[in-house]
């Protein structure tokens, strides 16, 4: 077997382990989504709780924000919170190339393909800041930085907890990312955009949920024909990066008991909510929040072993493959990153050496 076709067969197999994964993956995000549904509705302490009412917080811009005027059932506001995240997932299953097509696609195209379905992306992508999230808290904490944890109140039970969290999504990523973000590519396509095709109230709402599509209305660079780096603006580069540290801040000075060390590792999440918000839309944002909060809350050993203690094997594997897919995603991250360097520098010194013979 010659060297290219023992290369490309590599590449295969690995695009076939990839994608094994990858829907492997996918599928414990549907699985434990039926999880919350069953802890909250199914569970006599979730039936308690569902049966109170609380005020819920609303983030309008940033740090702006209010309470609901009413109190709301904590089952009704769970319910909502549910029904927006599968919605979500609808959205990331269909928009741009849909998610069986990235699946089938997935085992005769670069790598770079991967992201084609955010759905699709999504395993390495939240799996990639997974690990570099653990990653910044373990040194942290072997340099003396501490992170802290949120300190419930005395009393607090887990589905209190899991309600809170699971909330969480819906109002940070509607108040960091979707409003600020979607009223900046709208003015900024207003500002600087060809002839706009569409109504105004459609272009409105495109830019509020999905910006990439505001700016092919617009005849603008997007990220899904010119790439990351040519598909977002300057200023959209600054905001990503504005958005991230306000969003770190807020962690830290909200007073439930995070530390200086929590900044840093917000600011890695908050700058991919950002970045995934403008290339795929706001079920990006809200999605990979869902993963850390929601998702994540049932891989605790406490809950698992309380509630659902027949899982506790299986949630191990997914959590190893999550690990090991953010490990993975990061090498490759590295190797091509190191790659497209050389070949840039190898360019450049032809380059140079062409125009020295003529």
């Amino acid at each position: 077997m010659r060297v290219g076709e023992l290369a490309q067969s590599h590449i295969f197999l690995l695009s076939a382990l990839l994608a094994v994964v990858f829907v492997f993956i996918v599928a414990s995000y549907f699985f434990v989504l039926l999880m919350g549904y069953g802890f909250f509705f199914l569970t006599p302490e979730g039936l308690t709780l569902s049966a109170k009412s609380f005020y819920f917080p609303v983030m309008l811009f940033l740090l702006i924000g209010f309470y609901t005027p009413i109190q709301l059932s904590a089952g009704s506001a769970f319910a909502f919170a549910l029904l927006i995240f599968v919605l979500c997932f609808i959205a990331a299953w269909r928009w741009r190339e849909s998610f069986h097509v990235a699946v089938a696609k997935s085992f005769s195209r670069p790598f770079s393909g991967l992201f084609s379905n955010f759905l699709f992306a999504m395993p390495i992508i939240s799996s990639m800041i997974y690990a570099a999230v653990l990653a910044i808290i373990y040194s942290q904490d072997f340099l003396g930085v501490p992170t802290g944890a949120p300190s419930w109140p005395e009393g607090t039970t887990l589905h209190e907890m899991f309600l809170d969290i699971a909330y969480a999504p819906l109002s940070e990523e509607l108040g960091f990312r979707i409003i600020p973000m979607g009223l900046f590519t709208l003015f900024f396509v207003l500002l600087v955009g060809r002839k706009i095709r569409g109504s105004g109230f459609r272009f409105l709402v495109t830019s509020l949920l999905y910006p990439e599509g505001a700016k092919k209305m617009a005849g603008l660079p997007n990220v899904g024909e010119n790439g990351i780096w040519r598909g977002i603006s300057s200023g959209e580069w600054m905001l990503i990066l504005a958005t991230s540290v306000v969003f770190a801040f807020a962690h830290v000075l909200s007073g439930i008991g995070w530390e200086v060390g929590k900044a840093t590792s917000v600011l890695v999440q908050g700058f991919f909510f950002a970045l995934t918000y403008l290339a795929y839309g706001f079920e990006a944002p809200i999605l990979l929040h869902w993963f850390f909060n929601y998702y994540i809350f049932f891989f605790d050993p406490d809950v698992v072993s309380k509630f659902f203690p027949t899982l506790y094997s299986l949630l191990s594997v997914v959590e190893l493959s999550i690990l090991a897919l953010g490990i993975v995603g990061w090498v490759l991250f590295t190797v091509t990153g190191i790659r497209k360097l050389l070949g840039w520098r190898r360019m450049k010194l032809y380059k140079v050496a062409v125009t020295q013979i003529s």
